[in-house]
């Protein structure tokens, strides 16, 4: 039967991670949650991923998630399809979750965390994903993507904590002064290898 957490000693962990096909450069790399249950996430969010079906975590979101959760800077390489929007919305929510809500006033200083994607189709998938994982917690979600109303949009994102934009449009958004900054101390580049190539324009 698999050890308990606590049970696991360096050299499990390190074979672990040698099935799992998880490899690590940096220091203090906290351990991989193998299960939900191990992770550190809260119970609003593991009511939704259950109820989104995802049964075990996969490697990429076994280690990831532990070592966002501490908030710590991420570089994280994995496949398409292996789950990276999750590895990094989950923490994301877990830490706007415990900032106060948005008001009418605190909302003037934009959203507490931003994700940048290079295209308009995978901003809307992630806005998706967002929605779902956000399902039973008071974080909002939202995205400015081209094809849409500026104003609209401007309207969209006002007291949304999370926003997820194309370079672009968060460019546009900046100037134009639909949004703005101020608090945003959670930034995620999904598929960045992208944005650099394009030299973040979209």
């Amino acid at each position: 039967s698999e050890k308990k957490s606590s049970e696991m000693t360096k050299r499990d962990w390190k074979i672990f991670r040698e099935d799992m096909k998880i490899y690590l450069r940096g220091g203090r790399v906290p351990i991989p949650c193998r299960t939900w249950a191990e992770s550190p996430l809260p119970v609003e969010l593991l009511k939704a991923i259950n109820e989104v079906g995802y049964i075990r975590p996969t490697p990429i979101q076994m280690q990831a998630i532990p070592v966002a959760m501490e908030q710590r800077d991420l570089i994280g390489v994995a496949e398409t399809g292996s789950g990276k929007t999750a590895a990094y919305m989950l923490p994301m929510l877990t830490y706007v979750n415990a900032l106060p809500a948005l008001d009418n006033i605190t909302a003037e200083d934009g959203p507490y965390g931003i994700v940048m994607a290079p295209t308009r189709e995978l901003a809307l998938q992630i806005e998706e994903e967002g929605h779902k994982f956000s399902k039973f917690s008071r974080a909002k979600v939202a995205s400015i993507v081209g094809g849409r109303g500026s104003e609209l949009q401007a309207m969209t994102i006002r007291g949304c904590e999370i926003v997820i934009a194309t370079p672009g449009k968060l460019n546009d958004a900046l100037e134009k002064k639909y949004t703005v900054l101020n608090q945003c101390f959670y930034v995620v580049l999904d598929e960045a290898d992208k944005m650099i190539d394009m030299g973040f324009e979209g």
